[in-house]
């Protein structure tokens, strides 16, 4: 019986930067030893930022290129963005590594280069920001930008998973669900669809009942049981997933 495939195995995570407000900067899986202060109005956070990056502070660099980016910036040219990313970045702030390798995979502001993206998506996943864990997931398993590797992106799905990326939880399934790229682990995919449902995903349901059909009630209770394990194991990481009943 073959499974029918999950169309989640090439969509992408992302942090919305374009949705993310100046006054209020806050970076979920990015250290908070030295947070930058909340500015009162957007003037004074975008004189705050070139300030505070012309003094070297990697957060800053970063958000002064997202002001230049989204026009925020007065007089400012969205192309300059890229050179405050890139010295955050070089500076080893996550969440500019990550920003990078979004531009660079869609080719906005510089030339579309998935090699470089993976780079940088690589150097973001190693501080463990877990939408960086994604995407280049993503890209190790389409072959996106460089040679196939599933056993690295299931590895990197289960820590983007562990980070709060419900959509990891459909790459997975689907991955040890086909076997075909990695080995076959039907009670493992089942885990991973019934957490998928629980968090509101609702891309896994016709392979949750391809998967159900395979397995013995007893190893659909093991399966439950794993889900259960895992969000209980999490605690806060997965609060966007409802409780099972």
């Amino acid at each position: 019986m073959r499974l029918p495939s999950l169309l989640v195995l090439v969509s992408l995570c992302a942090i919305p930067l374009a949705a993310q407000t100046v006054l209020a900067p806050a970076v979920r899986a990015q250290s908070s030893d030295a947070e930058v202060p909340v500015p009162r109005t957007y003037g004074e956070a975008m004189n705050w930022y070139r300030e505070a990056a012309d003094a070297g502070d990697p957060k800053a660099m970063f958000y002064l290129g997202l002001t230049l980016e989204q026009g925020l910036r007065a007089g400012g040219d969205p192309k300059d963005a890229i050179a405050w990313y890139r010295r955050s970045a070089d500076k080893g702030f996550a969440l500019a590594q990550f920003k990078l390798g979004q531009l660079y995979q869609f080719g906005q502001l510089v030339g579309q280069d998935s090699g470089a993206a993976r780079d940088w998506y690589g150097k973001a996943a190693d501080q463990g920001l877990a939408d960086a864990q994604y995407n280049l997931a993503v890209m190790l398993e389409t072959g996106d930008g460089g040679e196939v590797d599933a056993q690295r992106a299931l590895t990197l799905y289960r820590g983007a998973a562990d980070g709060g990326i419900p959509e990891a939880f459909l790459n997975l399934a689907g991955l040890l669900a086909q076997g075909e790229l990695v080995d076959q682990d039907l009670v493992e995919a089942l885990k991973w669809l019934i957490l998928a449902d629980r968090a509101g995903l609702d891309q896994g349901e016709s392979m949750s009942a391809a998967v159900r059909q395979l397995l013995s009630p007893a190893e659909i209770t093991d399966a439950e049981s794993r889900a259960d394990r895992w969000q209980a194991a999490h605690g806060e990481r997965s609060r966007d997933i409802g409780t099972p009943q």
